[in-house]
């Protein structure tokens, strides 16, 4: 689950199957007709499951979106997917060459070897233009208020997005609650028309912070529930030895 070289980060990136998932037609077309003009659509998902991607990618392909926007941090990555954008390949030496404090490290489950299989797939099927990361390094001291992060990761994001087309946004589901006040959706929800949908597991495990968690009944709802049955751990990478 956890890999420590770059080159078995690229091995587990080949290896990685994508496919598209059976999800519920109806809810598909729901998201088609409601994601007119400029818009966004935040899927809040658990940490560190090997099926995100997945459905990452299926929503992609059937509403034909374009642009991505991920929750990396753009000041350690953006130089390296936007470099991917251009030639087609990912530079996980110059990724490994970051230094082990690194986001790329911290194994919570944001970064697996399935996102960077999803983004290979859709740029070599000519459906990926964008990719927008918007996280950024926590400030030290951190604040004490969580909704700093939330409101700076939502300015980034509209800030590189733009307004141009529809974009699906991929972060953590606590994140993607636009009901809450506070949360980076309910941020977007003030600025631009947001829709929601949350991934759901029944059961099964993901890997965050070092460790095997249980996928089904900790992830807050917020929208559309993407319904699977069960969750297995993502490769994450991790610290050099």
């Amino acid at each position: 689950m956890v890999v420590r070289s770059s080159t078995e980060f690229a091995d587990a990136v080949r290896a990685h199957p994508l496919e598209r998932l059976a999800l519920d037609e109806a809810q598909l077309e729901q998201l088609r007709h409601e994601l007119l003009g400029e818009s966004l659509l935040v899927i809040g998902e658990s940490h560190g499951a090997r099926e995100t991607p997945a459905v990452l990618y299926t929503v992609m392909c059937a509403l034909d979106l374009r642009t991505i926007a991920l929750e990396w941090s753009h000041e350690e990555m953006d130089s390296v997917v936007q470099s991917f954008l251009r030639s087609g390949s990912f530079d996980f030496e110059a990724l490994w060459a970051l230094p082990p404090s690194a986001e790329i490290f911290c194994g919570d489950g944001r970064i697996t070897a399935g996102h960077f299989t999803l983004l290979e797939r859709l740029r070599r099927e000519q459906r990926l233009n964008r990719v927008i990361l918007f996280d950024r390094l926590d400030p030290d001291p951190a604040p004490d208020d969580w909704r700093v992060r939330d409101r700076e990761m939502a300015e980034r994001l509209l800030a590189e997005w733009g307004g141009h087309g529809v974009a699906l946004v991929a972060v953590g589901a606590f994140h993607a609650q636009h009901e809450e006040p506070g949360t980076m959706a309910h941020e977007l929800a003030r600025h631009v028309a947001v829709r929601c949908a949350t991934i759901h597991f029944a059961a099964g495990l993901i890997w965050g912070r070092g460790a095997l968690h249980p996928a089904a009944g900790t992830v807050p709802s917020s929208g559309i529930k993407l319904d699977l049955p069960v969750a297995t751990p993502a490769v994450v990478p991790g610290q050099p030895l």
